[in-house]
């Protein structure tokens, strides 16, 4: 499968738009990851909040710079952000690391995610490749059935721990 130089996604109103264009430094297509911690459940009102790894030169334009964007700080240097027009949950960042940036894979455009090459670019990102987080809070044959990279029960003071087979 030939992945896309660039994807699009925006919020519910419309009122923030990006696009993600392929980076030589960093994976392509982007690294997908999920979360199930309470904080991630309650932020996105899903089981498991989904989102793709990139750089910030890789966001066109930067979030910060579009009128209706906006930021929580949910725990002390983690920062979410959102639409304060449509209320979407767009991104995940942390001043600890911040090379990167967490988009929730739920605000690309369906172009992506079901339509382009029969599909196949939506399940590249779905399938997680980087890793689950929290997955001591999965729901037994509901969400641990997702599969795909590293598995982590919790954050441990000094960092993740991987969850034991």
């Amino acid at each position: 499968m030939a992945f896309p130089n660039a994807i699009t996604g925006g919020c519910l109103c419309g009122s923030i738009r990006y696009s993600i264009s392929a980076s030589g430094e960093s994976p392509w297509p982007p690294q997908s990851s999920a979360c199930q911690c309470t904080m991630c459940r309650k932020w996105t009102s899903s089981l498991i909040a989904q989102f793709i790894i990139v750089l910030p030169a890789q966001l066109s334009p930067p979030f910060h710079t579009q009128e209706t964007f906006e930021e929580y700080e949910s725990s002390p240097g983690r920062y979410r952000g959102f639409c304060k027009r449509c209320g979407t949950s767009l991104v995940w960042r942390s001043t600890d690391d911040g090379s990167t940036v967490d988009v929730f894979l739920g605000t690309v455009d369906e172009r992506w995610l079901v339509h382009e090459d029969e599909g196949k670019v939506g399940q590249a990102l779905g399938r997680p490749n980087g890793t689950q987080f929290w997955m001591e809070n999965a729901i037994p044959g509901v969400t641990d059935l997702m599969k795909g990279g590293k598995e982590f029960l919790r954050e441990g003071e000094d960092g993740w721990e991987r969850k034991k087979e």
